[in-house]
């Protein structure tokens, strides 16, 4: 079977304004990338929703998502009106990210309870799956343990999304290669905080059982879904090894070798880079690159020479 073709997307939670904001959607555009996204956390980040309408208003094809919203701030009928008025502004363009929330300030800022990661996980599948009827019947009767929907009507009716979901753990992984059309394969943040303990979850070796659960768990489906990595570090620099050593190891709590190796990493010059990329899609299947935005232009020769835009 014939790879999968490159795609690369931006994770970007805003701008100085909104000028700023449709400049960096539109440059995006232009570059060749795939997708703009939208973090969900209560910190300095804008608010998704109307940032990717913002975004969806200052372009033509770029798709445009949430990654990923937190299914314990939202009650899915609700958000499922959001979205699919979000979709009248950028048709068929989403790429709808929906998630279990790793990062524990979020729950505190938003007053409300903190959950192990087993409800967490629990919570997210049945938001995704009352917005999924809700998105393709056009109406949901559910009941479970976190969220219930009597007779909720999916109006205004939107055009197909993409579906992501994803995580570290192999409940995640399972939930989202049931449900998810992208599934986004990540180290495991169990400490609710941004700091450096992901890295021991982070090495090749462990990527490679992540994508086996994946397969494993959607191995009933008509079709794999697609594998997305959000890169945690990325530079284009003259010299890989000297940057691990400075940056990357610090980053991950690991030898410098091994971060490096990481796909959660990505550094070297442009032809390194590419190779690199090549060498990832080949042993794992991910073909969907997430940048952070300030990276954003720096790969613009990765993303022109591996989607040939």
């Amino acid at each position: 079977m014939s790879p999968r073709p490159f795609r690369f997307g931006v994770l970007a939670g805003g701008a100085q304004d909104v000028p700023g904001w449709e400049q960096l959607c539109t440059r995006c555009e232009e570059i060749g990338y795939s997708s703009v996204l939208v973090p969900d956390h209560m910190n300095r980040e804008w608010g998704p929703l109307v940032a990717l309408t913002l975004a969806a208003r200052s372009t033509a094809e770029l798709r445009v998502g949430p990654l990923m919203l937190g299914a314990q701030l939202r009650q899915p009928a609700v958000l499922y009106k959001e979205l699919a008025t979000l979709d009248l502004v950028a048709p068929g363009r989403l790429e709808i990210g929906i998630g279990a929330g790793w990062l524990a300030s979020d729950a505190a800022r938003a007053g409300v309870p903190a959950e192990p990661p087993g409800a967490r996980i629990e919570r997210a599948e049945e938001s995704v799956t009352i917005l999924q009827r809700l998105w393709n019947e056009g109406s949901a009767t559910f009941e479970g343990r976190f969220f219930r929907a009597t007779g909720a009507l999916g109006e205004p009716r939107p055009k197909p999304a993409l579906w992501t979901m994803g995580g570290g753990g192999p409940r995640m992984l399972r939930t989202a290669a049931r449900h998810a059309d992208i599934v986004s394969v990540s180290a495991q943040l169990s400490s609710g905080e941004k700091d450096s303990t992901f890295g021991a979850s982070a090495t090749a070796k462990q990527f490679d059982a992540r994508v086996r659960w994946v397969h494993e768990a959607a191995a009933g489906r008509a079709s794999m879904p697609e594998l997305q990595c959000l890169l945690f570090a990325a530079a284009i620099v003259p010299d890989s090894a000297r940057y691990a050593n400075r940056v990357l190891a610090r980053m991950f709590g690991l030898p410098a070798e091994d971060a490096l190796e990481s796909p959660l990493a990505l550094a070297g010059t442009v032809d390194e880079v590419c190779a690199r990329l090549e060498e990832r899609r080949r042993r794992y299947g991910i073909n969907y690159w997430v940048l952070p935005s300030a990276q954003a232009e720096a790969f613009a020769p990765v993303v022109a020479r591996l989607t040939g835009k």
